[in-house]
């Protein structure tokens, strides 16, 4: 029996409460079958609803960087200099004006395609010319003490299918290789160097090892699988497949008064890459399936929520206020939204296949609310830090009678990728370091986000499938997560801090003042770190001397000397 004939069926036997005698049983038939008929629907909007919040979710996490409430992050010691990349954030803050710019500049562009497509008949020539573009579209950014640059590199847009795809198989490599898991009694570390399982602290020379972890736990896996058995082929194969996972390299790329790039390398990066070649060229050759659209679609929201920052929330609540009345203006009062987004089939919006030519999402409804949700997780991040911040006497230039005090912030860990660590060490003891203790903090205003942008998501379909006719989503998520956000700043009263806020790269960094006290940063931060980066400037000029041009892969430094010294 087909889908056809069992829906049939099912509805012949609804009919039979619906025709009785019983109001109640003609209520229970009459809606009963109407809510059969709309399951098709119901899955549709459940997946919309689903691939709209999975890249906010993602690309909030990793766009997560050092807030200026936190130290500086400890030096590795099994790194060296040669490892050494700024991890400091390289976003485009936008700034007031464009609440003005933005809906303008995209009320213009919106016009221009309408007019074209009108006066073209079709939008056959435009379809080929924006998917060249979209197809290979990357933006990457660098801020100024002034301003926030652009730079729009075409044919380089398989990079953000593979950035996405490179953070998944992250994601996914973490659960099966972790760097430590905890039985909730102990704590084993993994480690790598050895091919061993560690408990407690041990040397550089790792000699401080149980008897337990040799002859219990001998492969790298966590859990109850940490105590198979296997051959000492396999186990050797374990380790080799887990350390290529865990392992990096050093891309430099350098091109003369052009740019100047130094970039770890994993190979979870090279496998993305791959498939975000293969995803570019399937989706020009064959037919544009809706899946490889979406999967564009979600490499873009994934880079762009990381990449530009509402750098405060007023200006990314007077940006979404702004685009709230364009959004309006274009559905409700002109065909030009609906003209321009049926007619272009260019990874611009989420498509889902589905009853009634199934339904879309545009690009502008996932990334613009998404970058606030994105800014209050950072903001999470910033409070966790500023909650840990203590003052101390400063031993060093204590004066008698007036002990003077430095404020000491607690050093950055790093939270990203850290989802499979999370997991397998949720029952290690407090006192216990895990790597995934820098993941662990309080989200309240990101949940908040996201609970409000779901739920103007949720009326959004309902208004839609109501009146049936296309709505302007940022009508209902607009009001969602600006409510969510400032009203959870009201009730926990924190709306001063929240206000506060920003990520123009200069707040927070400098010297601070509370209660009319100089509240000195932690030993002369800024000092010293604009001292740091005059001599990693001074290092890249001595390091290219005498390049013109320069495109390398190689191993870092301490791996070299690790073969050599084995």
């Amino acid at each position: 029996m087909n889908d056809s004939a069992a829906m049939g069926t099912l509805l012949s036997f609804l009919r039979i409460f619906e025709d009785g005698d019983s109001p109640a049983l003609q209520f229970i038939g009459k809606w009963a079958g109407k809510l059969y008929q709309e399951v098709p629907v119901y899955f549709m909007y459940i997946h919309l609803l689903a691939a709209a919040v999975f890249p906010i979710f993602i690309a909030a996490h990793s766009s997560l960087y050092q807030p200026p409430s936190a130290a500086k992050a400890l030096k590795d010691e099994t790194e060296d200099e040669d490892d050494e990349i700024s991890v400091q954030a390289t976003t485009a803050g936008l700034t007031p004006s464009d609440a003005i710019m933005f809906p303008v500049t995209a009320a213009l562009l919106l016009g221009g395609l309408y007019f074209f497509i009108k006066w073209m008949g079709d939008a056959k020539l435009l379809n080929k010319i924006m998917t060249f573009y979209f197809s290979g579209k990357s933006t990457s950014c660098h801020t100024t003490k002034s301003r926030a640059h652009y730079i729009v590199y075409p044919f380089l847009g398989v990079f953000g299918i593979a950035k996405l795809l490179k953070d998944c198989l992250d994601f996914a490599i973490t659960f099966v290789f972790p760097s430590s898991w905890s039985n909730g009694t102990k704590t084993f570390y993994i480690d790598s160097q050895t091919f061993q399982q560690l408990i407690g602290k041990f040397n550089e020379a790792r000699t401080s090892i149980s008897d337990e972890v040799l002859q219990d736990k001998t492969n790298p896996f966590p859990g109850y699988l940490s105590t198979i058995k296997f051959s000492p082929s396999t186990t050797k194969m374990l380790w080799s497949i887990r350390a290529s996972f865990k392992k990096h390299w050093l891309l430099r790329g350098y091109l003369h008064g052009i740019f100047n790039v130094k970039q770890k390398v994993h190979l979870n990066d090279m496998i993305g890459f791959v498939f975000g070649l293969a995803a570019i060229i399937f989706y020009n050759t064959n037919g544009k399936a809706w899946w490889v659209t979406n999967l564009m679609g979600f490499g873009f929201s994934y880079g762009t929520i990381q990449m530009i920052s509402p750098t405060t929330f007023a200006t990314g609540s007077l940006v979404l206020a702004g685009l709230f009345v364009y959004d309006i203006v274009m559905v409700f009062y002109t065909p030009m939204m609906i003209t321009v987004a049926t007619s272009l089939e260019v990874p611009i919006k989420l498509v889902f296949p589905g009853p009634k030519n199934g339904s879309m999402l545009g690009l502008g409804d996932v990334v613009l609310p998404g970058m606030m949700v994105a800014l209050a997780l950072r903001f999470d991040l910033y409070l966790h830090y500023l909650r840990k911040q203590q003052m101390v006497p400063d031993e060093s230039r204590q004066v008698p009678d007036k002990p003077k005090e430095i404020l000491m912030k607690e050093p950055y860990l790093n939270p990203k990728g850290l989802w499979g660590d999370r997991f397998w060490t949720r029952n290690a003891d407090k006192a216990d370091f895990t790597i995934a203790d820098g993941a662990r903090f309080s989200k309240v205003y990101f949940k908040a986000g996201i609970a409000g942008y779901t739920i103007g998501m949720i009326v959004t379909l309902y208004v839609c499938n109501a009146f049936s006719h296309a709505q302007p989503a940022l009508l209902y998520l607009v009001p969602g997560v600006l409510i969510a956000l400032w009203g959870t700043a009201f009730f926990r009263n924190e709306l001063d801090p929240m206000w506060e806020y920003t990520e123009d790269g200069k707040w927070g960094w400098d010297n601070e003042k509370q209660d009319g006290e100089s509240k000195p940063s932690v030993l002369g931060t800024v000092a010293a770190e604009t001292e740091e980066k005059q001599k990693a400037l001074n290092k890249e000029a001595s390091d290219h001397a005498h390049h013109v041009f320069l495109l390398s892969l190689s191993e870092p430094k301490h791996e070299l000397s690790k073969e050599k010294s084995s």
